[in-house]
């Protein structure tokens, strides 16, 4: 059991809440957006913009415990912490959606594409080269896919982490009585 005080708790808890959010926000995208591919694709887009500001917010809360000030490596660790814990979310929940809520997701998104550029009338050989990324999709989904793209969204999402910790970051001001006179 961790003490009330740990530099690590506000990391874990802020990580399992976005954990949580992402799977609805997946569960929202999956079900009721992927008959249109562009407006999947765009939930996409607005999910992960959300996710991002979750680790922002996760920066801010840190920078709070830690009395208003913060440096960029005590703001960066509560926000690394959530984004490992929020990936580790997001591709257990996919293996666990792909290979036993919905496996034929893929399939259908596919079929739903195809169908959206047919009526768009895409010449043929535009329509063979955005099929082809449907082939990738079925590798990615597996263990060893799961495993990379998680470790790809961590390093992405940690870019995304540095960043807000540097613009949070403030040093702590010293008082006049304890500045050096010459």
């Amino acid at each position: 059991m961790m003490p009330a005080n740990s530099k690590y708790r506000l990391g874990i808890r802020y990580g399992l809440i976005t954990g949580i959010i992402y799977i609805l926000l997946l569960v929202i995208r999956y079900r009721y957006t992927s008959s249109n591919p562009v407006y999947f694709g765009l939930f996409a887009i607005v999910s992960y913009f959300i996710i991002l500001l979750l680790f922002f917010f996760t920066g801010i809360m840190r920078k709070k415990e830690l009395g208003g000030t913060g440096e960029t490596k005590d703001i960066f660790q509560a926000i690394f912490i959530a984004i490992l814990i929020a990936e580790c979310f997001y591709v257990l929940f996919n293996w666990i959606y792909f290979k036993y809520i919905d496996p034929a997701f893929w399939e259908k998104l596919k079929a739903a594409s195809l169908a959206i550029m047919e009526k768009a009338k895409l010449p043929q050989d535009q329509i063979d080269e955005k099929m082809k990324s449907f082939k990738d999709v079925d590798q990615q989904t597996k263990p060893r896919g799961l495993i990379t793209g998680y470790g790809t969204s961590v390093v992405v999402d940690s870019i995304f982490g540095f960043l807000f910790a540097i613009i949070l970051r403030t040093k702590k001001k010293v008082p006049i009585s304890e500045v050096p006179k010459n």
